[in-house]
């Protein structure tokens, strides 16, 4: 994959570390109003060249580009520290040798 794709960055002011990649060349009010509705007021960051084997804060360039190329952009948003933990709690080590 050679594609590279200038972008625009825009971060949410409602929403914490909440950003939104779009093409340089699309206005943010091409954006889905439902997309819209949850960013909420945004505020440019920068303009970046994505390209593949680009490093992201979250994710790769590959990524960004696929889901620009699908939808139109790409949202970021914050890592929910509960989706990596394991639900269940530990095992107390005291029932480990004991068939219970």
């Amino acid at each position: 994959m050679n594609k590279k794709i200038e972008c625009t960055i825009y971060k949410s002011l409602k929403k914490d570390e909440t950003y939104v990649f779009i093409p340089t060349e699309t206005p943010l009010s091409d954006l889905p109003d439902e997309l819209k509705n949850v960013l909420g007021e945004t505020e440019k960051v920068m303009s970046l060249t994505i390209t593949p084997e680009k490093k992201m804060a979250r994710g790769t360039g590959a990524e960004v580009i696929k889901s620009i190329e699908q939808q139109g952009f790409h949202l970021q948003m914050p890592e929910n520290p509960q989706i990596n933990k394991n639900p269940l709690p530990s095992i107390n080590e005291r029932f480990l040798d004991k068939n219970i």
